[in-house]
Formats: structure tokens, C-alpha cells, sequence
């Protein structure tokens, strides 16, 4: 019989098509060892909250979300540090207003869930925190993170009673004084951070930490 190159396989020079014959052996000649989590080591919620204070900038909340919390997990774990350096944060922009402005689900607790999903690997667990993590944000009063150089003391704390950027933003806005709504970018920095911190606190606990 003649022998069928994978190559051959795939382009169906041999005459054999994609399909349910061909695929499982497709599948089965790229089968690779399952990816593996990052080691979590447990993280203080107040200091990845600051990082994330600090880095959010102009690229919204998943990205200061993410990029935050893993530079600061890079700082507690230094065999992490070239990963980090090589990762591809600017791929989060695209979260920013409920992603790319679309006002729907909040960015900062993409990034949140984004951030617990490299280190839980069950992802039944996972669904778990972040059904705790979306409890957190949709029925607590936010903004609470306090920032280490806080130039807005008794930041204005809002309950959402929902997850979207619309239903977050819109609630805080809906509460502002004129005032307040010049200074919305600071609610939106500090949210993220506050979001942030409380996945932290999730994970410390998943994780046992002392």
C-alpha cells in the first residue's frame, strides 16, 4: 500500500479529503503535551493593585488589568521574568470600553479572569472564582482601591448591579457630581485595580496561601 505523507494527507494530493477519516489522523500526528499553568506564589492584593493603578495609561482596563498583575507576579517570581519580557500585552487593548468601545463586558474583569485562568488549571475551579470575582464587582461599592498617593480622598464608590462597561460606568456616571465626571479616567483606573486585587485575594485563598 502506498504510504501517505502527512503532507500529502493534508493538501489531498492522494485523494483524500479532510474529513472524517483524515482528521483524527491528522489530530493525532500534531498531539503535543498538555500546556501547563503558570506556578502560582501568592501575591499581595494591595501591591498588584498599585501596579495596575501605575500601568493602566492609555490602553484601558484589560490591559493595565493584565499587564499589572502579571508584572508584579514577575516581580514575586523572577524565573517568570523573560516570559514576561517576551509577552504580547499589547494585544489587550482591544478590551478597552467593553471591548474595542462595544460598552460590554468590563475589561477589568476579563483581565481578572485572564490573570486566575494562567494558574487554575480546572477549569470547573475556575469558573467558580470568577462566579465569586462577578459577585464582588456586581453588588460591591466601587471603586475601593485607594491609591499609595491618594489626590482624591472620599473617591466617589458606586454598586453597579452588573458586569458591562455600560452598567459599571453608566451606574458611577449616574452618581457624579459635574464635578466627579471630569475625573472619570481616575474611577476607571482605580476600578481596575480594585478588580484586580480582589481576583489576587481569590487566588491566595484557592491557593492556601499564608
Amino acid at each position: 500500500m502506498q504510504k501517505l505523507s502527512r503532507r500529502n494527507l493534508i493538501t489531498g494530493t492522494t485523494g483524500l479529503a479532510l474529513g472524517s477519516f483524515a482528521l483524527p489522523l491528522v489530530q493525532g500526528a500534531q498531539e503535543t503535551a498538555p500546556e501547563e499553568c503558570w506556578k502560582y506564589v501568592k501575591l499581595s492584593p494591595q501591591k498588584v493593585a498599585q501596579c495596575v493603578y501605575e500601568t493602566y495609561g492609555t490602553n484601558g482596563c484589560l490591559y493595565g488589568a493584565f499587564k499589572g498583575a502579571v508584572l508584579e507576579y514577575a516581580s514575586a517570581n523572577p524565573a517568570m521574568a523573560q516570559v514576561v519580557k517576551a509577552f504580547p500585552f499589547v494585544a489587550f487593548r482591544c478590551g478597552r470600553g467593553g471591548f474595542a468601545r462595544m460598552k460590554q463586558l468590563c475589561g477589568a474583569v476579563a483581565g481578572a479572569v485572564m490573570f486566575m485562568n494562567c494558574f487554575v488549571g480546572d477549569f470547573k475551579q475556575l469558573c467558580a472564582l470568577t462566579e465569586k470575582l462577578g459577585k464582588y464587582a456586581a453588588e460591591s461599592p466601587l471603586p475601593d482601591f485607594v491609591p499609595a498617593d491618594d489626590k482624591y480622598p472620599d473617591f466617589l464608590k458606586v454598586v453597579a448591579h452588573g458586569l458591562t462597561c455600560r452598567e459599571m460606568g453608566g451606574a458611577w456616571m449616574g452618581k457624579a457630581t459635574a464635578e466627579q465626571k471630569k475625573i472619570v479616567g481616575e474611577r476607571c483606573k482605580r476600578h481596575t485595580a480594585s478588580i484586580m486585587a480582589k481576583a489576587v485575594e481569590l487566588l491566595n485563598e484557592h491557593f492556601n496561601c499564608k
